[in-house]
């Protein structure tokens, strides 16, 4: 048996406000305040559709290389769930906004081309919070109504490192275009994994468990497997595979069901009477193609010309605002070699610490660029700059003010370096005894000395010349 994966994507588009009214879409507000009569349902309050979330999601499209329909139509899709004050969610079934498309994930021995079946819009539930303690569950709808484009793909996948090579070439692409803020804990980017086994080599699909809610790429790796683990020894024993909807538990890295499986006709879809239909024309889709930027393997292939590791360029197309950041960092110092150590060494782990956007971040470009003209003209050395980026990076202070204040400003007068070079030569005897015997290797414990002396400030060239005038250099051998 072989296993075939298809995935349905939601991501949130990067929009101000939410998909059929004004309120904004912002997280992290207190519950109920960003809502409205539309958004929460009230009878007679009629949707407004928002132009923007319908250009991300067409310039989503062209980027995946679909066909974005000229009409499109919006549908009810009926379910009861608490979060839903509509009884309904408005979504596209037939036409969608963009069909086709795909998008290619390397494998071993090649590239395997993932086609895409649709990309629709929607607006997104509420959010139901478990109160334990209380033994009750609270709705804040402050997410209703937020919009989303949902991407469906074809059962092209065969392994859960596919499915996840996918997502994150996916998510990557979606953040890089800003289409979608695209954060993982917010749940801005999550997908349902639908999993089957079938013959190798066979046409026909086997049954499908579709898992829901996953917003981890590791998540969805380890659901997979288990999945697949699951429905091959149901096979086995000659055990029937059910169509279900599955929860994946993260403890226990195990699926369980939460209900049968629903098909199209179970949520009644018919046309939204509220919303016309959708009208892109020629026009306005050739105006979209003409604000894509390059490709993101364009993007890779620029930044590695300009001497950053792989590494360093998919930290900057893989974080949110990161790109933005080191342009307007290298516009005002230009080594992008460099620019790009400090936001890998630096600035990205301090915004992952505070979890904060690279584009929140309080030490803003300018103050980056500095600290790096700082340390290519020896005034501060890395030490010191370790010692001090966290105060620098929460205050967003000038460097060099920051660094005279704490004394880390790097000491390269001869005599202060000359008079720590002798104290640390007559504080350790026998290490410099093993150095004048021919042990070099020694210089370096011995600049180490001076350097912790120093607290990081003395610059390291200036003290391995002020070393060997108070030591004196090995014996020949």
């Amino acid at each position: 048996m072989e296993p075939v994966i298809g995935l349905e994507i939601h991501a949130q588009l990067k929009t101000r406000t939410k998909l059929f009214c004004s309120c904004p879409t912002e997280p992290g507000a207190e519950p109920n305040t960003l809502i409205c009569e539309v958004c929460t349902g009230q009878p007679g309050a009629l949707p407004r559709m928002n132009g923007r979330a319908l250009e991300l999601a067409a310039k989503a499209g062209l980027a995946l290389g679909c066909r974005v329909n000229n009409r499109s139509l919006f549908s009810r899709k009926n379910y009861f769930y608490p979060d839903l004050p509509n009884g309904f969610q408005t979504s596209q079934l037939d036409p969608p906004i963009c069909s086709g498309g795909g998008l290619d994930i390397e494998v071993p021995g090649g590239v395997k081309t993932v086609r895409l079946n649709r990309i629709h819009l929607e607006d997104d539930a509420g959010k139901c919070v478990h109160d334990e303690r209380r033994g009750r569950t609270l709705v804040d709808l402050n997410r209703a109504g937020t919009p989303l484009v949902e991407i469906v793909t074809e059962p092209d996948l065969s392994s859960a490192g596919e499915a996840v090579d996918f997502l994150k070439k996916l998510h990557a692409l979606l953040v890089f275009l800003e289409v979608t803020e695209g954060r993982l804990e917010e749940g801005e980017f999550r997908c349902d994994v639908n999993v089957s086994l079938k013959p190798v080599g066979a046409r026909e699909l086997g049954v499908r468990g579709e898992i829901k809610n996953l917003n981890s790429f590791r998540h969805v790796g380890k659901a997979v497997e288990y999945e697949v683990m699951r429905q091959t020894a149901l096979y086995e024993k000659n055990e029937p595979v059910l169509q279900e909807t599955l929860h994946f538990d993260p403890v226990r890295l195990e699926t369980r069901t939460l209900r049968t499986k629903e098909e199209a006709h179970d949520y009644r879809y018919f046309p939204q009477p509220d919303l016309p239909p959708v009208w892109v024309g020629p026009e306005i889709v050739e105006a979209i193609r003409l604000t894509l930027p390059g490709t993101v393997e364009e993007t890779r292939d620029r930044l590695t010309g300009l001497g950053l590791r792989d590494e360093q360029a998919a930290l900057l197309l893989d974080r949110r605002g990161a790109l933005e950041y080191f342009e307007k960092t290298t516009a005002l110092f230009p080594d992008p070699g460099k620019a790009a150590s400090l936001m890998e060494e630096f600035l990205l782990p301090a915004c992952l610490k505070e979890d904060l956007a690279v584009a929140d971040s309080p030490l803003a470009p300018e103050g980056l660029a500095r600290l790096g003209e700082l340390l290519d003209k020896g005034v501060l050395g890395r030490r010191a700059v370790q010692e001090m980026f966290g105060e620098l990076f929460a205050s967003g202070r000038d460097p060099e003010e920051l660094a005279r204040e704490k004394n880390l400003l790097l000491v390269t007068d001869r005599g202060a370096l000359s008079a720590m070079a002798v104290e640390v030569v007559a504080a350790h005897p026998e290490e410099v005894a093993k150095y004048r015997s021919g042990q070099e290797k020694i210089m370096g414990f011995l600049v180490g000395q001076v350097m912790r002396k120093s607290r990081g400030a003395a610059d390291p060239k200036g003290v391995a010349r002020a070393l060997l005038e108070a030591v004196g250099r090995p014996e020949e051998n």
